[in-house]
């Protein structure tokens, strides 16, 4: 029997996953001492990331083949907002950032080619595609949480933040992922399955820019 093609995703991205880990925005965000703008940054453009994430979760459901298909898609477009507009507001108010604050934020360079990126996927791929290229945020994300949560962050502002993605709530929602995938693979010719391995690379990369973007507090250049 044929591994799950996340196993050669993950594979096939293993070494940008290894850099992500030891990253110092995460190895310091770990250990409390991220410097707070570095986190303002992040939080900043993290808002902006997720409204077009969101964006791509709606055009999943637009291609989904069934009911139960379009209702997952549904409901993690429908978390996706719920997170902007409660788990941001909170860290957006003890950062000291209003809610006008984060709505006028420059799109940096990273975020506006991450999003692009995946909404180009959305658009012109088929839904085994887009399944693999937002695979990353959401595995990426719950592997940086469990890794993290073993430090214990001082800082509660961080604690909290790494508690969000290693609960078990969202690791139900990247279980739902990983079944979407492994079903939609199962289909899936050998140029497709080629396709939707370039793509969840991509956004591998894209994810180790972003953290990367605020760690230098990255701008245009001009």
């Amino acid at each position: 029997m044929a591994a799950p093609l996340r196993q050669t995703l993950r594979r096939a991205a293993a070494s940008i996953w290894q850099a992500i880990f030891h990253h110092p925005f995460l190895v310091e965000l770990g250990a409390g001492t991220l410097p707070r703008e570095k986190f303002v940054f992040f939080i900043r453009q993290d808002f902006l990331y997720l409204q077009d994430f969101a964006r791509v979760l709606c055009l999943g459901g637009a291609k989904a083949p069934d009911l139960s298909t379009m209702d997952l898609f549904a409901r993690h477009a429908r978390n996706t907002v719920l997170v902007e507009q409660a788990l941001h507001a909170t860290f957006a108010r003890r950062l000291g950032l209003s809610q006008r604050a984060l709505e006028r934020t420059p799109v940096a360079p990273v975020t506006h080619a991450y999003t692009r990126h995946l909404l180009s996927v959305a658009e012109l791929g088929g839904l085994g595609e887009l399944s693999a290229a937002i695979l990353p945020c959401y595995w990426i994300y719950q592997e940086v949480g469990i890794r993290l949560q073993r430090s214990r962050p001082r800082n509660p502002l961080y604690a909290r933040w790494v508690h969000a993605y290693a609960g078990t709530e969202f690791r139900l929602l990247v279980q739902e992922q990983f079944r979407l995938l492994d079903r939609l693979a199962t289909d899936a010719t050998a140029s497709q399955r080629q396709r939707m391995t370039e793509h969840f690379v991509a956004s591998s990369r894209y994810e180790y820019l972003f953290w990367d973007q605020a760690y230098h507090l990255r701008n245009w250049p001009a």
